[in-house]
């Protein structure tokens, strides 16, 4: 059974005690993007650095290998601008899938569309008591589900302009 842990009530002396998972071998990162009709494409990795990016920029370029270009919105994130991704972009350019990274200014990720969907996606694996690594990976299963569930039309509400 789930018990979010949004308010807690106790004795106005007493403090609550809450338990948390603060074990490293508890931690996932979600690598994701979002296509015009809204298709959620992620993958899912222990760590999130320049080798689990490329692995990403791969699935995506596999994925919807019927787009000609990709334009994407990166915030900047070390492993984003790292030598070994640039190496990968020109190799899957070279391959003809046309990557056009779109950069974000500085310390503002939240101007990222995928941004929007990722808030409820954290907030439903946060608020849950989790104590393997399996548990937290059926977690963030059953999270992306719902995710591509709500991200069906995304894209045309975010760019209205865009998208008529």
């Amino acid at each position: 059974m789930e018990y979010p842990l949004f308010r807690i009530v106790c004795p106005k002396d007493e403090k609550p005690r809450v338990k948390a998972n603060w074990a490293p071998n508890l931690r996932t990162s979600v690598h994701g993007c979002i296509d015009n009709d809204g298709k959620l494409t992620t993958i899912e990795e222990d760590r999130a650095n320049g080798g689990t990016f490329c692995k990403f920029l791969e699935a995506v370029a596999v994925q919807n290998s019927e787009y000609q270009v990709f334009m994407m919105f990166i915030d900047r994130a070390t492993y984003h601008r790292s030598k070994r991704v640039r190496e990968h972009i020109y190799k899957l350019r070279s391959e003809g899938y046309n990557f056009k990274l779109i950069w974000l200014p500085r310390y503002s990720p939240d101007l990222s569309p995928i941004e929007q969907l990722w808030r409820p996606f954290k907030r439903g694996i946060h608020n849950r008591i989790i104590n393997t690594k399996e548990e937290l990976r059926l977690a963030v299963s059953a999270e992306i589900d719902v995710l591509s569930m709500k991200s069906k039309g995304f894209l045309s509400n975010y760019f209205s302009i865009l998208f008529g």
